[in-house]
């Protein structure tokens, strides 16, 4: 039987590596990411911390046993081969699914009102930058303005299409950065931004065939659960797709014709529409609810379901409480929420 060691990276990952293969191999072979270039120990880029244990180094030729208490040591991750369990520390790795985060200018190409206050922004992004930035589909950016101010929006385009990216942004005019933003958009020919963010992401090809998907989202949340849905379908997904957005009255969606059209193109997309206020929706007559109540109205159970869901803080948290009262788990459902704003 082959002899096996841990990998403990960062204090966070472990790794499972083979006697034999370098840091780097076994990191790799994990479906980790980290710097590269000449893999035999010359340009140093895939330099390493060892913290605890005991390795062999092929070139520059070295032999290290370190113990607690003893003073970390630089290695190279390409030619450093494991003989016992270690730990290492090591810049820039990225884990399975994680994409590095970059900064790029790009060319401002549109500017469109969708609603009275909602703008959907088309960013090109420059030749170099196509083939360098890679994102998940319902992952965002962070727009940064010439003082330094960010502000963070859902990328609402899916990345199977083109090198464009679409965002949906409300302009608030009581929000100081909200109409700092779209001065800077609609006065200005390109824009700094960062991506990509977010844990908030799914990827088709690791989808069980029976999984339910649920994509709940409040206003603008809508950005974030397009690119999730024409993602799927870009992807030929067959799983049933519920998508649930609501608004507080019936002048406040956009673009809603769009996800009624991909329900009427494909069997398996369910849509439903909900607003909160219907007193003050003059004429509204389709589904009149709060978008928690509205989803678990609808499902019995949560078994093998997965939700994904964008809103405000409460909105989020409601649906959690919800749905978890019916027997959803904690890893069944998904918001950057639990990142930017946890539970005390």
């Amino acid at each position: 039987m082959t002899k096996r060691y841990q990998i403990t990276v960062n204090n966070q990952h472990v790794v499972e590596a083979e006697a034999g293969l370098s840091i780097f191999d076994s990191l790799r072979n994990a479906g980790y990411t980290m710097r590269f270039s000449c893999r035999n120990g010359v340009c140093e880029i895939c330099k390493a911390t060892l913290i605890v244990g005991s390795i062999r180094q092929r070139y520059p030729e070295l032999e290290l046993q370190l113990s607690e208490g003893d003073e970390p040591a630089q290695i190279f991750a390409c030619t450093a081969v494991p003989r016992s369990d270690i730990r290492v520390n090591i810049d820039g790795l990225l884990r399975p699914g994680e994409l590095r985060v970059k900064k790029l200018v790009c060319d401002i190409a549109a500017v469109e009102p969708l609603s009275h206050d909602v703008y959907r922004v088309r960013l090109h992004l420059p030749v170099t930058g196509r083939h360098a930035i890679e994102f998940h589909a319902g992952q965002y950016l962070e727009i940064i303005l010439p003082d330094q101010r960010r502000a963070a929006f859902s990328i609402g385009s899916a990345p199977d299409f083109s090198s464009d990216i679409e965002l949906h942004i409300r302009r608030m005019p009581e929000g100081e950065l909200s109409v700092a933003i779209m001065e800077h958009l609609q006065n200005n020919p390109s824009v700094e931004i960062e991506l990509p963010k977010g844990e908030c992401y799914l990827e088709a090809a690791s989808l069980k065939p029976d999984t339910t998907i649920i994509l709940a989202a409040a206003s603008t949340g809508f950005a974030q659960i397009k690119a999730i849905a024409e993602h799927l379908l870009a992807n030929q997904v067959k799983n049933p797709i519920h998508i649930y957005w609501g608004a507080r009255v019936e002048a406040d969606f956009y673009l809603e014709k769009l996800p009624l059209q991909w329900a009427h193109e494909h069997t398996n997309v369910h849509v439903h529409l909900v607003v909160s206020e219907p007193g003050n929706s003059p004429g509204w007559g389709g589904r009149s609810a709060l978008l928690p109540a509205a989803v678990v109205a609808d499902f019995d159970n949560f078994d093998n379901v997965e939700v994904f869901t964008s809103g405000s803080p409460a909105m989020v948290y409601a649906l959690v409480d919800a749905c978890e009262a019916k027997g959803l788990q904690e890893d069944q459902i998904h918001s950057d929420v639990f990142a930017y704003a946890p539970r005390k």
